[in-house]
Order: structure tokens, then C-alpha cells, then sequence
């Protein structure tokens, strides 16, 4: 169990990081285009990873109990909701900042 929590704080710590850096990108590109400064949800989204990041590693650092975590709604929520809620607002602001990308030009 310990080898998949390590690898569930390494995978968080690198969704942090390219959230980051693509915040940074994103505002790059906004300040070339005179875009408004929406990349800044980018921002909160890496925060809202941290967060359960952060809640992640408070829990293992508690003892084993007779419930499961899986149970616990806190842990669920903490854990769980708050980096896919992170991660879907990446997603929504992401796909407004470049979608000209995808755009099909004549």
C-alpha cells in the first residue's frame, strides 16, 4: 500500500507542476492577445490540487483505524473531489485559452 501512495503524491505533485507551468503559458498568451486575465483560474486550480495534496499527506501520517478511508466522507472529499474539481477547472480554462489551436483556418 505505501508503494501506491507514494506514487499518488508524485502524480499529484506532477498535475501541480504542469498546472503551473501552463498558468504561466496561458499568460503569456493572454498578455500577446490582450486576452482577459482568466488564466488566473489556472492558479487556483493548482491550489485546489495542493489542497488534496496536502490532505493526502495528513493522512498518512495518521494511524491505521478500524474504518476504511474510503469510507470516510472527509477524506473523499478532501482527497478525492477537490483535485478532480482542480482539474476539471484546468480543463474548462484551458480549452478557452487555446482553443485556436484547434481552431480549422481557411
Amino acid at each position: 500500500m505505501m508503494l501506491l501512495d507514494a506514487a499518488a503524491i508524485i502524480g499529484q505533485g506532477a498535475v501541480i507542476a504542469l498546472l503551473l507551468l501552463l498558468a504561466r503559458l496561458s499568460q503569456r498568451l493572454g498578455t500577446v492577445t490582450h486576452a482577459r486575465p482568466h488564466y488566473r483560474g489556472l492558479y487556483v486550480a493548482a491550489l485546489l490540487v495542493a489542497a488534496g495534496l496536502l490532505g493526502r499527506l495528513y493522512y498518512l501520517t495518521l494511524p491505521p483505524s478500524t474504518t476504511t478511508l474510503n469510507q470516510n466522507l472527509v477524506y473523499i472529499i478532501l482527497c478525492d473531489g477537490l483535485p478532480a474539481l482542480g482539474v476539471t477547472l484546468a480543463l474548462v480554462i484551458t480549452w478557452y485559452y487555446w482553443s485556436w489551436l484547434l481552431a480549422e483556418r481557411d
